[in-house]
């Protein structure tokens, strides 16, 4: 009986000196799969940051999705505290808000921009809020420049006036105050996304740039500016169970009845 005892104690080291990947076939193999999951982006347009503005304060942003995911709603938030402890909050669909306040004062606000995939919070601007302050209808006060070039408020009338505000940088003043805007054979402005994506219009030429312009729906962004189809991943083929290396207990065996037959 001891006999028995002592070689079981043997053969229990014997199986526990190999590993259990060294009994079944553990290697797998994976691929990457194209996940439409990236966030989105926010960009505050007006009131600029740190502006006089009168009421009503016509906020605007812009939304920007790498893989064009729909907007489904934005939240603006204003508050008169810029670590917003109580904000006033607006849930809105879409980039834009018109509203009036009540004080006079400074006011922080942001925009929070969310999609079926994930969600953006813009930077935090500023403006200043003077209901007694003359403006024009885009809020630009009386004898300045408006943020929309070439516009000059002029007594409470918008008027083009290129030679004293200037042209955006696409734009070529004219003789008449207006500006001529640089286009690309679509319609697209230099340095603007084109109507299809990922065309970017660059000094007059249409250029992939995904990474810029984003990609349609379904496809992903390439190293080279290109959109493809995404890559999806196949279904995994099942593996058989390997089998149980049984040689060494069948060695066993054998020499249990080669010991007991002695016995």
């Amino acid at each position: 009986m001891k006999k028995i005892i002592f070689f079981l104690l043997i053969f229990a080291s014997m199986v526990n000196a190999f590993s259990f990947s060294d009994l079944f076939n553990s290697e797998h193999g994976f691929t990457g799969r194209a996940v439409n999951d990236k966030d989105p982006s926010v960009t505050l347009s007006r009131p600029v940051d740190t502006q006089a503005v009168n009421n009503p304060v016509v906020f605007k942003w812009r939304y920007f999705d790498p893989e064009d995911d729909k907007l489904e709603y934005s939240i603006l938030q204003v508050d008169d505290d810029s670590r917003f402890f109580s904000p006033q909050n607006y849930q809105i669909i879409g980039e834009e808000f018109t509203l009036t306040l009540k004080d006079e004062g400074d006011y922080y606000w942001r925009v929070q921009v969310v999609n079926e995939f994930g969600e953006s919070l813009s930077d935090i601007w500023s403006f200043h809020l003077n209901p007694e302050m003359k403006v024009c209808s885009d809020g630009t006060p009386y004898f300045e420049c408006s943020i929309n070039k070439p516009f000059y408020c002029e007594a409470g009338e918008l008027e083009n006036d290129c030679q004293r505000c200037g042209c955006s940088s696409n734009g070529i003043c004219q003789i008449d105050g207006s500006c001529l805007i640089q286009q690309c054979n679509d319609g697209t402005e230099y340095g603007a996304c084109g109507f299809q994506k990922p065309k970017l219009c660059l000094s007059g030429a249409l250029l992939d740039v995904c990474n810029i312009c984003g990609c349609p729906a379904g496809l992903e962004c390439m190293s080279d500016g290109r959109c493809q189809a995404a890559l999806v991943e196949p279904e995994p083929e099942p593996k058989p169970e390997p089998a149980l290396d049984l040689n060494l207990f069948e060695r066993f065996v054998l020499f249990m009845k080669g010991l007991f037959g002695r016995a």
